[in-house]
Formats: C-alpha cells, sequence, structure tokens
C-alpha cells in the first residue's frame, strides 16, 4: 500500500456485549450516532454486526432493519434458549462470536485497521493478533465488562464506551 491509498477500517461488533454493557452502565446505545461516530472519527467503511436473532420478535425484527439503513451488515443467528431444571428459560444466546472471529480472518486482505466494540475475552487472540499485524487496531468497551487481559493488552489506548457516551447514546434513556 502506497502513502497515497486510504487505509481500509472494519468495525467488529460484538452486538451483546455492547448492548448489555451499556445497558448495565444505565444507558443505550444510539447505532445510528454510533455508525456515524465511527466513519467521522476512524473512517470506517464496513461496519459489522455480530448478533442473536429471536424468530417472530418483530420488535426486534424492525431494529435490525434500522441498521441495515443505517449500513451495519449484520451477521446474526437464531437465540437459543437454555432452560433451568424446572423448565424456565434461565438464559438466552445467540453465539455469534466464531462469525465474528472467521469474518475478521475471512476478510483479512481487505482491511487495513480494526476497530473492536466487545468486552469478551475470547477474541483475546485475534485481537492481539491484529494489534501485531494492522496498521492501526482499537478495542472499545464498557471497562466494567471488559475482560481483564484485554484492558491489559490496550491499556491506555482501551477506550470505554463511557467516554463517548454523550456522542453515541440514545437521548430517550
Amino acid at each position: 500500500m502506497n502513502d497515497s491509498t486510504p487505509l481500509r477500517t472494519y468495525a467488529f461488533i460484538d452486538a451483546s456485549n455492547i448492548i448489555y454493557g451499556c445497558r448495565a452502565s444505565g444507558w443505550k446505545m444510539d447505532f445510528e450516532k454510533l455508525a456515524g461516530y465511527l466513519r467521522s472519527r476512524y473512517q470506517v467503511s464496513r461496519l459489522l454486526y455480530y448478533g442473536g436473532e429471536e424468530i417472530g420478535n418483530a420488535s426486534q425484527m424492525a431494529f435490525h432493519n434500522k441498521l441495515r439503513l443505517f449500513g451495519y451488515e449484520l451477521v446474526v443467528k437464531p437465540v437459543k434458549e437454555y432452560l433451568g431444571a424446572e423448565g424456565a428459560v434461565v438464559r438466552k444466546k445467540a453465539n455469534a462470536d466464531v462469525d465474528l472471529t472467521f469474518e475478521a480472518m475471512l476478510y483479512w486482505n481487505e482491511y487495513d485497521r480494526a476497530i473492536f466494540l466487545t468486552g469478551d475475552g475470547d477474541f483475546y487472540r485475534l485481537i492481539a493478533h491484529c494489534l501485531i499485524h494492522k496498521d492501526t487496531t482499537w478495542l472499545m468497551g464498557n471497562a466494567r465488562r471488559t475482560a481483564k487481559e484485554l484492558k491489559v493488552l490496550f491499556g491506555a489506548r482501551f477506550t470505554n464506551l463511557d467516554s463517548i457516551r454523550d456522542l453515541v447514546k440514545k437521548n430517550d434513556v
């Protein structure tokens, strides 16, 4: 890549980690504002969103359609329900982590810089590999829900989403 070629930046978004991380801090992410922020601040050309989808959940389907309008590329998996001893749903999970990791490697030669929005320590090896081999790698997440090893890996370069809350939060919360 020569000096006049712009760097290509992809954002890999672990939806569950970001949505629940913000909620734990008392606010909701405005994904339209987030898209604008990532495009203007980091010149992101692809917004890759990984999450779950509950079949028949009309409000979630409407949310996913809005994300597509904002320019996100969605990779969604069906949400699985896990039952407790008494037969009640105790946990719901989609497990899109493998998809995020796979596509980060599948698209490896298409991007020069990567932004990971997650706090999940399962991504440590992928993100550490990007730090070594990509021009720049950023990590954004909720500090309280980000694995210690990721925060150590990034040190002061870790971006706590709470620090940009006013730029990317939903106003109705």
